[in-house]
């Protein structure tokens, strides 16, 4: 019962379309850009994904604990990885509290945004979308970056 109660997360609807998900486990919170689905979380309430009404952009949202490293080492194994698969690095941005970084690969681009949080722990977001909607989503991504809060 409770793994059905987890698979679709509640979202609060705003007047301009977009939806408020709001995580309990990290205490986090971000916009959820209209023409998403709804948000399909994990078993485990870390976060979850939502895919834009074509099929063509996938946003992924969650939380994690530190547990051999700290923030700063976080990000770097981050962005090494996605390097590592063959995403080439166009940007990358990071600062005590809180990092970004994008890149390119086969037609896709990502934007990938992370803030510390409370308890060793840091939260973050990942869009993931076709180059040809690149004009699309800078204006959503501007406005999933000014919306991804920690509330402890």
């Amino acid at each position: 019962m409770v793994a059905a109660v987890l698979a679709v997360a509640p979202l609060q609807a705003t007047a301009d379309g977009w939806s408020r998900y709001h995580n309990p486990r990290f205490a986090y919170a971000i916009d959820i850009p209209p023409g998403f689905s709804d948000l399909s979380e994990a078993d485990n309430g870390d976060g979850g994904v939502a895919v834009s009404a074509d099929g063509t952009a996938e946003l992924r949202v969650w939380g994690a604990h530190f547990v051999d490293r700290d923030f700063k080492a976080d990000i770097a194994d981050r962005v090494r990885s996605d390097a590592f698969r063959g995403w080439a690095i166009s940007y990358d941005r990071r600062s005590a509290n809180n990092a970004s970084w994008s890149g390119s690969k086969e037609g896709r681009i990502f934007y990938a945004r992370a803030l510390a949080a409370c308890d060793d722990a840091a939260i973050y977001f990942r869009l993931e979308y076709d180059r040809s909607q690149l004009k699309l989503y800078d204006a959503i991504i501007g406005r999933l970056v000014k919306s991804l809060h920690g509330t402890c």
